[in-house]
């Protein structure tokens, strides 16, 4: 296989796929950012990533308020997690606009959204603000929120753990779409043995008929206009 390098970075090209979720911000009048990328650097503290750009409404909801909310819609919502991150909660009420149902946190003061099935309460615990290579400031910075509450439907719930299959959460993909988990490669088992051969060829045989013909649709489907930014 030829190995392909670029001295320059492609902007908007790494780290998909990557579950979307819905940030809860604000305490008067509180709006709702989709985020298609966050980051989980530490489990102790429990720390979650967001980068907001730094002209949004939702970054100052955010920065006003030093807390916010990351809820976690399943497939079935993916229009309304579009129409969130398209508007601007400046000019339109997206709860309304979406038939969400706000519900108090039990920490912070943000509401919840009580149609997704996770919902993680947050407290701004650092923010990052970086240069860009000329030295003007960089649109976007990295805002680390402590885990301070989390909750969850019954329904995901099994044996003590969250069940993501259950979830069944939306991911972004490149180029610009929408998609879902796909089958089990196989398991996590760290320092188990490996998979038997005929076991791991079971599954990626599994896996590669969902991708016959994906290129030539990929290839086939422009890419759509870009959401606004001012979310």
């Amino acid at each position: 296989m030829e190995l392909r390098s670029s001295q320059e970075y492609v902007k908007g090209s790494t780290w998909w796929p990557a579950p979307v979720t819905l940030v809860s911000c604000g305490i008067e009048r509180p709006n709702i950012w989709a985020v298609g990328v966050l980051g989980a650097p530490c489990d102790d503290p429990p720390i979650l990533t967001v980068s907001p750009r730094v002209g949004m409404y939702s970054y100052r909801l955010m920065s006003e308020t030093g807390q916010f909310v990351v809820n976690i819609p399943t497939a079935h919502m993916v229009r309304e997690m579009e129409y969130c991150g398209t508007n601007s909660g400046v000019e339109v009420d997206k709860w309304a606009a979406c038939g969400f149902t706000q519900v108090p946190g039990k920490v912070v003061d943000v509401p919840l959204i009580a149609e997704c099935p996770v919902n993680i309460e947050c407290v701004i615990h650092q923010e990052i603000r970086f240069q860009r290579a000329d030295g003007r400031p960089g649109e976007q910075a990295l805002v680390l929120g402590r885990i301070v509450q989390v909750h969850y439907h019954d329904s995901v719930f099994v044996d003590g753990h969250i069940q993501w299959d259950l979830i069944d959460p939306i991911l972004r993909s490149r180029p610009q779409t929408w998609r879902t988990v796909g089958p089990v490669l196989g398991y996590d088992k760290r320092k188990g043995p490996l998979a038997k051969p005929e076991e791991r060829a079971e599954l990626e045989a599994r896996r590669l008929e969902t991708l016959e013909g994906l290129a030539d649709a990929i290839r086939a489907t422009p890419y759509p206009t870009q959401a606004t930014g001012k979310e």
